[in-house]
């Protein structure tokens, strides 16, 4: 790995030298953009509108406008020089319970692994913050602004997320139909189904998850490469019954606790107070008995 940024963990009076490095990758596809007449790569250049040329990207300086058409320069030595002790040094304000900082704060991770001599107390902060269950809220200076982070243990390395200033995050209030469901009354029974169907469902995190879109993308594209016919999958059939809240999860969770390896349920619509109709894919004598799967349809081709 190579490292994005050096300095160290101010650590009450111990300062503790680390490296960072970026702890994610971007696996998803990217594509170009083609000029649609001759398919050759649109180019986007930096355009000096008073002096009618490209600009080289060496003649580019960074401009701040106080006022409409008035700039003043700022210059990566006018950075350096400011009064922040975080320029080089991750400042740990405090020391605060793992799930006390909500989810919707954190951006983006990044390792910090032991620098120079830095060993023994990278070890100590680590098992200190394992033993007592604690994350450290810090402050650092990284690319042309300070940030709010968290530091954490994940397995044996410290982790830093960069996480949102309280003020960046937006008010709930502002999402549509939200004060609505306020007022919506759910049946206590009903809560509890929903409960047992979530309990039926649960499982550990695992290392295995992948993007389905990204695969069916690159075989498509491998598809176009060879001149090759895409495989095109038969639409799943859309459920045209409707039943109430309660008999949804009932359903559900029956079809949960009974899933076999070669049997399926139909998807289910569902609006509160419908009728009932029997489901595609059950018996009419029982509506929550599955018959095994019928055999896969054969997939219909199509040309590229």
């Amino acid at each position: 790995m190579r490292s994005m940024w050096k300095g160290s963990i101010s650590f009450g009076l111990v300062n503790i030298p680390v490296s960072m490095y970026k702890a994610t990758d971007d696996h998803k596809t990217s594509f170009r953009s083609l000029h649609e007449e001759c398919k050759h790569p649109i180019q986007y250049k930096k355009w000096c509108p008073v002096c009618n040329r490209e600009v080289e990207h060496t003649e580019i300086i960074r401009g701040y406008e106080y006022a409409p058409g008035n700039y003043i320069i700022i210059t990566d030595d006018d950075l350096k020089e400011l009064p922040l002790p975080t320029l080089k040094t991750i400042e740990i304000l405090h020391f605060t319970d793992k799930d006390s900082i909500d989810p919707i704060y954190y951006e983006k991770a990044y390792y910090l692994g032991p620098g120079e001599y830095g060993g023994k107390p990278y070890k100590l902060l680590s098992q200190a913050m394992d033993r007592t269950g604690k994350v450290a809220v810090a402050k650092v200076a990284f690319r042309t602004s300070e940030h709010l982070s968290v530091i954490r243990l994940h397995k044996n390395c410290l982790v830093m997320n960069m996480i949102h200033y309280p003020a960046e995050i937006r008010a709930i209030e502002g999402v549509p139909g939200i004060e609505e469901v306020a007022g919506i009354e759910v049946g206590e029974a009903e809560i509890d189904m929903a409960a047992k169907l979530i309990e039926e469902i649960s499982g550990v995190f695992r290392d295995d998850y992948k993007s389905n879109y990204e695969e069916a993308l690159k075989e498509l594209i491998e598809a176009k490469i060879q001149n090759q016919e895409v495989e095109q999958p038969e639409a799943a059939p859309r459920a045209n019954n409707v039943v109430d809240l309660m008999e949804a999860l009932k359903r559900s969770l029956n079809a949960t606790k009974e899933k076999q390896p070669a049997r399926r349920t139909e998807p289910t619509a569902v609006a509160a107070g419908g009728e009932q109709d029997v489901t595609p894919g059950t018996t009419k004598a029982n509506p929550d008995v599955v018959p095994p799967s019928p055999e896969p349809r054969k997939r219909r081709r199509r040309k590229i």
